[in-house]
């Protein structure tokens, strides 16, 4: 797997909708006080290598996905 997410992850859900190919998966929802956390994972068989999800512009903001 070219990419993975770390426990670095704030569950912000926000890489999900960047992801080209659709790679990136949310999790169940966690429901936690006035919070919605998604937790995510990289699906190797979709991912690319493109690096859309590591890079400048689309960066995480926790930066929690790094080369695997």
């Amino acid at each position: 797997m070219p990419y993975q997410v770390t426990d670095k992850c704030l569950k912000c859900g926000y890489c999900v909708e960047r992801c080209p190919e659709g790679a990136i998966i949310a999790d169940a929802k966690i429901e936690f006080e006035r919070w919605t956390l998604q937790p995510v994972h990289i699906d190797p068989g979709l991912c690319t290598d493109c690096g859309t999800c590591v890079s400048e512009e689309w960066w995480c903001p926790a930066q929690a996905i790094v080369p695997a």
